[in-house]
């Protein structure tokens, strides 16, 4: 049975992707938002960019110049539609 998740990555960036990563194996449909500035290497991609790349997950991100996300611009509808919120 598939789940829509709402990945919340507020102060461990890196353990936030890699659970949304991990929920793609089991189906779930799986919503990713940046609530802080992640880290950036040195190709100019956030930290373990590709571990949401391979799960096919759009980050968006409350912060602006985030690079390879989208704005977030209703926060409060991914949350209404979510079945389950977890933040990290």
């Amino acid at each position: 049975m598939s789940t829509h998740v709402l990945v919340l990555a507020r102060r461990d960036a890196y353990e936030a992707i890699r659970v949304a990563a991990g929920l793609t194996i089991r189906n779930n449909t799986v919503d990713f938002v940046f609530m802080t500035k992640p880290s950036i290497n040195a190709q100019g991609k956030f930290d373990h960019f590709e571990m949401l790349e391979l799960a096919e997950i759009t980050p968006q991100s409350l912060i602006d110049g985030v690079p390879d996300t989208i704005p977030c611009t209703d926060l409060a509808g991914l949350i209404n539609k979510a079945q389950r919120v977890v933040s990290f």
